[in-house]
């Protein structure tokens, strides 16, 4: 008899991976949560947390929204894949500290960082307010992206309508601070993207 090495293991992996993602896709949305988009993280594999190019319609979108809309926030949920983010295989076994490149992230701070950079470039470039943006974390959301809610304007640290994990941030926007002692994250430098690379991106 035939014995695939290697076949039971994947398709765990496989079956796994569609039962999170149907139960994320179907969880009900809270009163005045809304999905506007999401940011994919497929291209970079040196860096996967880097905010890619073709990120930037979302995220003008995003910022759009805060513009048109004062009374609400936005929630970033960055996601990870053990599978396409090679786990500890790849990023960061052994870093015991901060790698402000994006090369050597460990695989359990790539869904942080993601929002995190999504977040900077958000602030930085798209002249966001941060105090009005919330990076946080889905854990039961296997995928290689961040995705951006809307939400209503007294989501704090601590009540973010989304259910998913906040993320510290190095720098305190968003009240409640978390507590001080706790792993902080630092966004990785990003220039930039222009219109022209989006185009060429897609």
């Amino acid at each position: 008899m035939f014995q695939f090495r290697g076949f039971a293991p994947t398709l765990a992996l496989f079956v796994a991976t569609s039962v999170y993602s149907l139960q994320a896709q179907q969880l009900p949305l809270a009163p005045g949560v809304e999905k506007l988009c999401s940011i994919e993280f497929n291209k970079d594999s040196r860096r996967p947390a880097r905010v890619e190019d073709q990120a930037l319609p979302c995220l003008e979108q995003a910022a759009q929204k805060l513009n048109d809309i004062p009374g609400v926030k936005l929630v970033l949920v960055g996601v990870a894949h053990p599978l396409y983010d090679h786990a500890e295989t790849e990023h960061g076994t052994e870093r015991m500290q901060e790698d402000a490149t994006g090369i050597d992230v460990r695989f359990s701070d790539v869904a942080a960082y993601r929002a995190v950079n999504a977040k900077a470039y958000l602030t930085q470039w798209l002249r966001a307010d941060p105090t009005r943006i919330i990076p946080t974390t889905d854990e039961y959301t296997l995928a290689r992206r961040v995705i951006v809610y809307i939400v209503p304007g007294d989501a704090d640290f601590n009540h973010n309508y989304t259910k998913t994990t906040p993320t510290n941030e190095s720098r305190c926007t968003i009240k409640p601070c978390p507590i001080a002692t706790e792993d902080v994250l630092t966004p990785q430098p990003r220039g930039k993207i222009a219109p022209t690379s989006v185009t060429r991106a897609r």
